[in-house]
């Protein structure tokens, strides 16, 4: 189990890195930060394209 979820994580951080998103640890997470995407998962494991979309900014 423990090596799926490296392979797992390592194809999240290979992901990252093609759309040109920072996978910063942040204690226990990730903070995943760059080309509009400002945000924190529990696991890098799992991760796809939709995750790195950027989100859309309102104000209030």
């Amino acid at each position: 189990m423990i090596h799926i979820q490296e392979t797992s994580s390592a194809q999240g951080q290979a992901l990252c890195t093609q759309w040109g998103v920072q996978a910063i640890p942040y204690g226990d997470a990730w903070w995943l930060l760059g080309r509009g995407v400002n945000r924190v998962v529990a696991s890098l494991a799992g991760l796809s394209a939709d995750d790195l979309n950027p989100m859309p900014v309102f104000s209030r």
